[in-house]
């Protein structure tokens, strides 16, 4: 593959935030590791909304036309519909031509990455989101950790970053995350060992695609203890937003390489896990900022936020 330079970024994330501590308080300990706070998408804020304003913050970034955009790819596991082409939505919000073609990637975390490897596989400019809103029962370590945000790549021509090369890893492990067929929220067998050896396995084996060793990992991160043991197995410092964010699905890879170039790191390679795995080497980078205003929610107002109760108190 050629080199494709990264012209713009744009990111979204909601207002409201949680800490550990009042999630903890109302279910007698915090379930999910390496968290502090997290993002909560409000009630009008879903998958396609926080889409839409992420990627309007990269063509800004870009100072690019919308009517140059050829491809949209977009990457989530909680698009507001069960059919329907929500590509062809944030398209149209975006007011994008009505010649763009739309790519929709969505079924498992990796679907970020998916949607950036399309973009870099696209002819002429193309403009990636991922976006994502995570579900699971109020008491479950997936619905702890779950945050919210989004962010967006504009890909073309030129760039202070590029990507470099991307690379695939194919391999199934059953049960380690999952949502049923019309169920709004995700689920996992919850067994530790076996979630560790899928994650870190999936990771090490689409980095060890890559012509070259990283110095930077920015993985799918479930949480803010696992992408650790991911750099571990790779050799490489890892960056992730959960700890801040929360799980932020098929973006927190691309939130992982916000962070990094937030530190100056130039050799990333970002990694998108689900049922396998895509590994995507950027080198060098583009001026982010990370200071996203926030508005502390009680528990009781997040349970609303979330749909796990409908008016009243906790």
């Amino acid at each position: 593959m050629g080199v494709t330079a990264i012209e713009g970024v744009g990111t979204y994330v909601p207002r409201a935030t949680i800490d550990a501590e009042t999630v903890g308080e109302a279910w007698d300990g915090f379930r999910a590791h390496g968290i502090e706070q997290k993002r909560v998408a409000g009630a009008d804020e879903d998958a396609v909304t926080m889409a839409v304003e992420a990627a309007k913050a990269a063509l800004s970034d870009a100072e690019r036309s919308r009517s140059a955009v050829e491809t949209l790819a977009v990457g989530t596991t909680t698009p507001p519909v069960d059919e329907g082409e929500v590509g062809a939505t944030v398209a149209e919000v975006l007011g994008l031509s009505r010649e763009t073609e739309t790519l929709v990637h969505t079924g498992s975390t990796r679907a970020g990455t998916r949607a950036l490897v399309a973009g870099v596989r696209a002819d002429g400019p193309a403009l990636v989101v991922a976006a994502d809103s995570p579900l699971a029962p109020p008491d479950d370590a997936l619905d702890h950790a779950a945050g919210a945000g989004a962010v967006a790549l504009l890909l073309g021509g030129d760039g202070a970053a590029s990507v470099v090369e991307t690379a695939s890893f194919s391999r199934e492990f059953p049960g380690t995350r999952f949502r049923r067929r019309g169920g709004d929220g995700v689920e996992g067998y919850g067994a530790t060992a076996y979630d560790r050896e899928a994650y870190t396995t999936l990771v090490s084996g689409a980095v060890d695609g890559l012509a070259e060793a990283p110095d930077a990992l920015a993985p799918t991160a479930p949480d803010g203890g696992l992408p650790a043991r991911a750099g571990r197995a790779v050799g490489a410092k890892t960056y992730h937003m959960a700890d801040s964010l929360g799980d932020t699905g098929a973006a927190s890879p691309l939130f992982g390489l916000v962070a990094a170039w937030a530190d100056g790191a130039d050799s990333i390679a970002v990694v998108g896990t689900g049922d396998g795995a895509d590994a995507v080497a950027v080198e060098g980078r583009l001026p982010v900022a990370t200071d996203w205003p926030g508005e502390p929610v009680t528990y009781a107002e997040y349970l609303r936020l979330r749909g796990h109760v409908v008016g009243g108190d906790h």
